[in-house]
């Protein structure tokens, strides 16, 4: 029975075992027959229709689309009229389904896809001869999964997509999270291309979330970032984000920038240190021998940090060390740091000037003396001189003075060697001067001013006379004589006063005490003057008058008056200065001057005469007076440039040199006046006997076409008086001036200085002054003088000086013009007594009329 039981129970296990294995092979086959289709959320699909055996097209009349077995078809496609028709039930997909009936297999497609759409489809397909057919498939919707985020390690988002910062040598978790999708996402971190994590934890509300821990943290975590990529289907993309982390470590390299081999004491330098490889920026210090500095400015830059250094070494900073210190100012850690020792330069210091000599408190003339020039400095001194009052002192064996490298040697010092000494040490710094040494020599009293003086004194008059000397020791006493010719007289010392360096003697002249030579002794420590200060005494009386006094300089409103000064009596003297108009004698200025006679007379009167006088006076009374004439040019006509005349003295030895220029000028003329009237005899000899005539007409007469220049005779009115530089008695002479031809011979020699404006020939006529109708002398000899107003010179113009020599030329005219304008007066009247005469000469025209012609 037993047996029995359990074979039935066996055979019923057999049974159940065949059932189960015919339901799963029946399912694989049905499963088989369904195809699968997959639409992602927003995005179009195609389900297919495809049936198993082919169809011609033709045939096909009515397609159905049902879901989820479903008796209600939802989509329908209607061919059996010529014009196919479709529906779609608007509670599936309305206008979002579109059956493709041409295609093969042929399809329905889907537009924006929604979760709904998901579920099996069937179609079927009547045709006309055939029987309907019937094919099924899944659509699955694919959801894609949110974008996913970085939670922190404080389980906050890393929303910039930074997560820290972080202290090194911590551990630490950032997670990501991500929502949604179908089938769940994968959720994995990465690193570099690296695959960190892959491990996926669903949590609560459809979330997603992969938790990486790092640690401990180290330099190689700062800035390295993590990838965090979701992705649930080939079909959707995937979704990453990245996070960077922020790990705090010290600074890794801290340097001194370009660190000067040496520094220069009293001079700022500026000193750079860089500090890199720190986050956050580094916190950067300096130290000079271990005490900090507490200004200096720090610039946080990308890739680090710089400081800048301002500071002034002193010579006690030699051989210290600057140290710049970089720490993180986060972080607890040993600071890094750069050093340099400071090699320090300094200019010279003078720490003394040392004396050597015998007896240093006691110096006198005749001492040796030497100084040193104690001097501190880096590097060595290359060179030290020495200054004396402020004059550098050169090495002159002669003398007795030798300059050594660091001492200054003078062998028998002298009395003018002492007073204020000082030392320069020089390197490749600087300079360094020393403080004043006053090296005080001691020497016997010496006149401090010239030892022969002259005094003027009259008889029985006091004068006071004052000896002043110098010396070393300056405690002096003074004695005082008389010298005459024949003995020494000891003033008492009832008539002087001594006080300091200075004795002062009232003199008076009687008696035994005349006239001669005073003598001044002093006498210090070191014994009595060698040389005494000598005072003559002379008789005090009138200056003597000033000489070689010169007038010169003129310009329209002033000139200038120079004399050499006379003797001065014996006092002191002072020189005066009057100016007359010379018409009606009226004194015009009044000047009075000490020391030398010159005067500058200004804003006078233009064109006009002075008489001045020119004295010297002293408490004694005056010279005889210097009398001079002066006078003013006229002045310029409107619109006239009046060139510029500088007033300067005219010293007698000039004045001479430019009479004698002026007399071989003179000479010069006369030769060619004379030469040319003798070629001209037979002219002036036929002429009738008392030929007093009208103007002179010109010798040769004008032609048309001639190449000689027309003589126009200028017109004897007030303008034509008007003659610069030109004396009063001077101005009633006739003058002709001649213009060239105005030639229309473009080819001959005057077409050219026709267009200069040049004179080829002048004609001037002296009068003497009286009545016109006064005839003439007769002719001598050898020639005539016509002391009529028809007398006539002629003066040939020479054309060949340039315009710049003339220039050139005009300026020496115009300083010997002044000369020659003074003896114009003295000229005039030689010429109006010439007149009275029989002569064989030919009067001159003045060299100053000349120039003015």
């Amino acid at each position: 029975m037993a047996s029995q039981r359990g074979n039935k129970m066996e055979g019923v296990r057999l049974m159940l075992l065949a059932a189960i294995m015919f339901s799963t092979c029946l399912d694989q086959a049905q499963s088989a027959l369904i195809s699968r289709t997959v639409g992602v959320i927003g995005k179009g699909t195609r389900i297919y229709c495809n049936v198993s055996e082919p169809a011609p097209a033709s045939q096909v009349t009515l397609t159905l689309w049902f879901k989820n077995n479903s008796k209600k078809p939802m989509y329908s496609y209607d061919a059996r009229s010529r014009t196919p028709r479709e529906w779609s039930d608007s509670n599936y997909f309305g206008d979002r389904a579109t059956y493709e009936a041409s295609e093969d297999p042929p399809y329905l497609r889907i537009t924006d896809v929604k979760e709904t759409d998901e579920g099996m489809y069937e179609c079927r397909v009547d045709f006309r001869r055939l029987p309907s057919r019937r094919h099924t498939s899944r659509l699955n919707v694919i959801v894609p999964p949110g974008a996913p985020k970085v939670l922190r390690n404080d389980s906050t988002y890393a929303s910039n997509g930074i997560a820290g910062p972080y202290n090194e040598g911590t551990n630490i978790t950032i997670t990501c999270q991500v929502k949604g999708g179908k089938p769940p996402p994968q959720v994995k971190w990465w690193r570099e291309g690296e695959l960190q994590d892959a491990e996926l934890e669903k949590s609560i509300g459809g979330e997603y979330r992969n938790i990486l821990k790092i640690g401990p943290l180290t330099r190689d975590h700062l800035n390295a970032q993590y990838v965090c990529q979701v992705r649930n289907h080939e079909l959707v993309p995937a979704l990453s984000t990245t996070v960077s982390l922020l790990v705090n470590v010290p600074p890794l390299e801290v340097k001194i920038l370009d660190p000067p081999s040496h520094v220069v004491a009293g001079k700022a330098h500026r000193v750079k240190c860089r500090s890199s490889g720190g986050r956050p920026h580094a916190r950067i210090t300096w130290w000079l021998d271990g005490q900090p500095f507490k200004t200096f400015r720090t610039v946080n830059e990308t890739n680090g940090t710089l400081s800048t250094l301002s500071f002034t070494p002193t010579k006690e900073d030699h051989n210290k060390v600057l140290q710049c210190k970089a720490e993180s100012p986060i972080l607890q850690h040993t600071p890094i740091e750069d050093s340099l020792k400071l090699d320090v330069h300094s200019a010279p210091k003078v720490v003394s000037i040392d004396i050597e000599t015998p007896d240093p408190a006691y110096i006198k003339e005749g001492d040796n003396v030497t100084l040193w020039c104690r001097v501190k400095a880096y590097p060595k001194v290359q060179e030290i001189t020495w200054y004396h009052k402020g004059i550098q002192v050169q090495h002159n064996l002669e003398e007795g003075v030798k300059v050594g490298k660091q001492k200054l040697m003078m062998i028998g010092i002298e009395k003018q060697q002492g007073g204020m000494y000082s030392c320069r040490g020089t390197n490749a710094v600087g300079d360094g001067q020393s403080e004043p040494y006053i090296l005080e020599v001691k020497y016997a009293p010496v006149c401090n001013f010239n030892s022969s003086e002259k005094v003027g004194i009259a008889r029985n008059d006091q004068v006071v006379v004052q000896c002043r000397v110098d010396a070393s020791p300056g405690t002096v006493t003074f004695k005082w004589y008389l010298r005459t010719k024949t003995k020494l007289i000891n003033i008492p010392t009832e008539w002087y006063t001594v006080q300091d360096r200075t004795s002062s003697l009232n003199y008076n002249v009687t008696g035994i005490y005349t006239y001669g030579d005073i003598l001044c002794y002093a006498t210090n420590d070191l014994g009595e003057q060698a040389n005494p200060c000598s005072y003559t005494l002379v008789p005090a009386g009138k200056p003597e008058p000033p000489t070689n006094c010169t007038a010169s300089n003129h310009t329209a409103d002033a000139f200038y008056v120079a004399c050499v000064p006379g003797y001065d009596g014996g006092l002191e003297q002072e020189f005066v200065v009057l100016a007359f108009d010379d018409k009606n004698e009226r004194l015009i200025r009044n000047e009075t001057v000490r020391g030398a006679p010159a005067f500058t007379l200004e804003d006078l009167p233009p064109e006009s005469d002075y008489l001045v006088k020119v004295y010297a006076q002293n408490v004694k009374g005056k010279s005889v007076e210097q009398v001079l004439h002066g006078f003013t040019l006229p002045s310029a006509q409107p619109g006239t440039a009046v060139p510029a005349t500088h007033i300067f003295p005219i010293t007698p030895i000039l004045g001479v040199l430019i009479g004698v220029v002026a007399a071989l000028v003179l000479v010069a003329v006369v030769v060619v006046v004379v030469m040319k009237l003798r070629g001209d005899t037979r002219t002036i000899k036929g002429r009738p006997e008392g030929g007093a005539k009208g103007p002179h007409s010109p010798l040769h007469p004008a032609k048309d076409g001639d190449d000689g220049p027309d003589v126009i005779l200028c017109r004897t009115d007030s303008t034509y008086e008007d003659v610069d530089g030109i004396p009063q008695k001077l101005k009633h002479a006739n003058i002709y001036e001649t213009v060239p031809y105005d030639t229309k011979d473009k080819n001959s020699k005057n077409s050219e200085s026709a267009d200069k404006d040049e004179v080829a020939y002048a004609e001037l006529t002296f009068s003497n002054g009286k009545s016109k109708s006064k005839k003439s002398k007769k002719a001598g000899a050898n020639g005539a003088v016509r002391c009529s107003e028809e007398s006539t010179i002629y003066a040939t113009i020479d054309h060949s000086r340039t315009a710049a020599h003339q220039k050139q030329q005009g300026m020496q005219q115009q300083q010997q013009q002044q000369k020659q304008l003074q003896q114009a007066q003295q000229k005039q009247k030689d010429l109006e007594s010439m007149c009275q005469v029989e002569t064989d000469s030919i009067p001159l025209m003045d060299a100053a009329l000349e120039s003015n012609v």
